[in-house]
């Protein structure tokens, strides 16, 4: 069989070869990303075949922006509330009877109107926050809510927190019935906290040695694919005990040091992200979860590494390809018009 034209990345259509090789050494769980090659006129490769000269396993994904995009609402653990310490009078609206003063909003005369504001980061309407806040009580109750999603109406003095399910505007509140009494140290993250599992707008902190999960389900505009393999990185700072992190119910290795990790999972059927703990003190920032391959290639037992090399159709439009190993095998592809 003649072979076809192969491209040359970035040196265009190869017209005197039958055959370029470029080869990638990958390093373990750390993705490779390839542009596709284009020939002298502009036209991308449409077929690309892969081989690999060590004995482990390797992913590939052509993929796109969309497909490429994090699986993680709020990676970063960002504040969705503005002012929630109420240091100033600002970032509020103030329904009759409210005032925001010495660090606090007080509302006063037993009133039934709202403290609110529009969240600081997209609230996306089905999805799962976590609100924590501090009330004094004296009179009637208070009830928070997220997205016009109405939580529990409190009537006592404490720290709350609870989980509420965002409705379909961007509108954080605070409504009383016949209430007297603060509100102060309001947080909302987009992760359900477990016990023990608080966050100071940029990190989730464990305390106390604690065996609860922190989770959340996996964002919408791009859900998760059982069987699709997906890389997720994390950075934990550890005092005690171990962390586990899931992907769609696919438990990965527990971590019981200080790093940043990289970890290859294969989704299991949920859409649930969730780190499981022992005894963990500690804290999680930077969560990130994208696509990092479709189907494992192995395209080399039993033969050498050139002997009929797994390939895929591009189309001539897909732009990268993305290429992850457990292990550290050298990668080889050829791309062809």
């Amino acid at each position: 069989m003649v072979a076809l034209p192969a491209y040359r990345i970035n040196a265009g259509l190869q017209s005197g070869l039958d055959n370029y090789t470029v080869a990638n050494l990958l390093a373990a769980n750390v993705p490779e990303i390839i542009t596709v090659p284009t020939d002298d006129s502009g036209i991308k490769a449409n077929y690309v075949t892969f081989g690999k000269g060590a004995a482990a396993d390797f992913f590939v994904r052509v993929y796109d922006a969309l497909t490429g995009a994090d699986r993680v609402t709020n990676s970063t653990f960002a504040e969705y509330v503005t002012n929630g310490t109420f240091a100033s009078d600002t970032g509020w609206t103030k329904g009759a009877g409210w005032t925001i003063a010495a660090g606090v909003a007080t509302a006063t005369g037993a009133i039934s109107t709202a403290l609110s504001q529009t969240s600081a980061i997209a609230l996306i309407a089905g999805y799962t926050y976590t609100i924590t806040y501090t009330v004094t009580h004296s009179a009637g109750t208070v009830t928070p809510s997220i997205g016009e999603t109405a939580g529990t109406a409190r009537s006592s003095s404490a720290t709350f927190t609870e989980t509420i399910v965002a409705g379909s505007t961007q509108i954080l509140a605070f409504t009383g019935a016949g209430f007297t009494g603060t509100i102060d140290n309001v947080s909302v993250t987009a992760w359900v906290l477990g016990t023990g599992w608080t966050t100071d707008g940029a990190t989730a902190i464990a305390t106390g040695a604690i065996s609860t999960a922190l989770s959340q389900t996996a964002n919408g505009a791009y859900p998760l694919v059982a069987g699709q393999s997906y890389l997720a990185t994390f950075i934990a700072t550890r005092s005690a005990g171990s962390i586990t992190l899931s992907v769609g119910g696919t438990a990965g290795a527990a971590r019981s040091t200080s790093s940043t990790f990289a970890e290859v999972f294969i989704a299991g059927a949920t859409q649930a992200i969730s780190f499981a703990t022992t005894g963990f003190t500690g804290t999680i920032d930077d969560v990130t979860i994208i696509p990092a391959a479709s189907t494992p290639v192995d395209a080399t037992a039993g033969q050498s590494a050139e002997q009929n090399p797994t390939g895929y159709f591009l189309n001539a439009t897909a732009s990268t390809i993305a290429l992850v190993s457990a292990g550290t095998p050298t990668i080889t592809m050829n791309f062809y018009k």
